[in-house]
């Protein structure tokens, strides 16, 4: 008997542990059992940017009891290497922050979801977002991505250094004429009339600076990247020339030196009249205080006004089982971060909502309402997938143009063989 009871002992412990664990593949999940659904979101975020992310995720977390958002923040050097491996290991993420810049790459390689279908699911207005930002999300007609942001090239500008020099004009701001002709003249007048020491233009002399600054000027005057198929060049001609010959004009009068290995940290120091980098830096430099600077776009110097900028985005990372329900969710949450941006625009970013450009939130921020306008015409680099190669290769051959290894013809006649050989693989 005692033999009996101990095996029925055990057959009812047995029976209540498949119980309780919802009985192998008829398994409940308990974001079902709750009534809420639960996403993974990733984002390659640093610093600031980081935090206020996480802010936001608490804030959508708080006010949709439904939905349940878990923030994983990876390190950026990894970051897309990470996507790839989790979408071919079927482990990805429900959703995941992206660039504009990576867009192509990451839909060529099926790594992401078209989201026409789940974005109308999840009631997505595009005419609420800005024109020209919202376009860098589409590839074939398809939107593959909801744009939280743009975060473009602008100008700051040391309001010491100038008042000092006499260049301020009424209002404060850099007192610069028309046309290209207009700012070197400018910086002439910075370099004339500062102490010595002084730069009068401040950018990183290697790798993202001179590329960002060639393709402002270059798309100021009408300049493409590629043809209209995306399969050649369209870089090596008169007007790429001339957005050269004016950062070499720069160069060679000493208005921006050469070998600056950080401009950044120059303009903080407070040796610089002028810095050109992205609006992240916004961020950085209000929290010096000693600091008097304005941040605006970068001057109209030619045709039509137009600035280096890229986004970050929403995509759906590839998932064989993920539900149209998840879907639908990550792209609501999506939807609401980009309703919320105001407080995003405390990194410097550039929301992608006009209407959060005219809230009371955003306005209250100090520059940022300068810079905004860049949205309307921030100019992006192709939908390429392989953009991030072709960026590789223009940067290598300026730096040789910025070091003075390479004429501003040559540089362009060796990007544009490299780029073709590039594309014809």
């Amino acid at each position: 008997m005692k033999k009996v009871s101990v095996f029925m002992l055990i057959l009812v412990l047995a029976f209540g542990l498949i119980a309780c664990s919802g009985g192998g593949k008829e398994e409940t999940s308990s974001s079902e059992e709750s009534g809420v659904t639960k996403l993974t979101f990733w984002a390659p975020l640093s610093g600031g940017d980081g935090d206020f992310m996480k802010e936001l995720v608490n804030k959508f977390n708080e006010e949709n009891k439904d939905v349940k958002v878990e923030l994983l923040n990876l390190k950026a050097e990894e970051y897309y290497t990470k996507i790839r491996t989790s979408v071919t290991s079927q482990q990805a993420p429900d959703v995941a922050l992206a660039h504009a810049s990576k867009l192509a790459e990451l839909q060529s390689a099926n790594l992401i979801e078209s989201i026409e279908k789940p974005s109308a699911d999840a009631k997505i207005d595009w005419n609420t977002f800005s024109e020209n930002i919202v376009n860098a999300t589409i590839i074939d007609d398809e939107h593959y991505a909801v744009p939280l942001d743009t975060h473009a090239l602008i100008m700051f500008a040391n309001k010491k250094i100038l008042d000092e020099a006499g260049l301020l004009d009424a209002d404060g701001k850099p007192s610069i004429e028309q046309g290209a002709e207009g700012f070197v003249e400018f910086l002439k007048q910075v370099k004339k009339n500062s102490p010595a020491g002084t730069f009068p233009l401040s950018a990183t002399s290697n790798g993202d600076s001179p590329l960002r600054m060639w393709w402002t000027f270059y798309s100021q005057l009408g300049g493409e990247m590629l043809n209209k198929d995306g399969t050649k060049a369209a870089f090596n001609n008169e007007k790429s020339l001339e957005a050269l010959n004016l950062l070499n004009e720069m160069i060679e009068g000493e208005l921006w030196p050469k070998n600056i290995k950080n401009g950044g940290e120059l303009f903080t120091a407070q040796k610089a009249a002028i810095h050109m980098n992205g609006v992240w830096m916004t961020g950085a430099l209000e929290q010096n205080k000693d600091l008097e600077f304005v941040a605006l776009p970068i001057p109209q110097l030619f045709d039509q006004a137009a600035t280096w900028g890229d986004s970050h985005l929403f995509v759906i990372p590839k998932q064989e089982k993920q539900s149209d329900e998840k879907k639908t969710a990550s792209l609501t949450f999506a939807n609401w971060i980009t309703e919320h941006s105001a407080s995003w625009a405390k990194a410097g970013h550039v929301p992608s909502k006009p209407a959060i450009l005219e809230s009371p939130e955003f306005k209250e921020l100090e520059y940022r309402s300068d810079y905004a306008e860049i949205g309307d015409y921030v100019s992006y680099m192709p939908n390429s997938p392989k953009l991030s190669a072709i960026n590789d290769v223009l940067k290598k051959h300026l730096n040789l143009f910025m070091n003075g290894q390479s004429k501003a013809s040559d540089t362009l006649e060796n990007a544009e063989k490299e780029v073709n050989a590039l594309l014809s693989k």
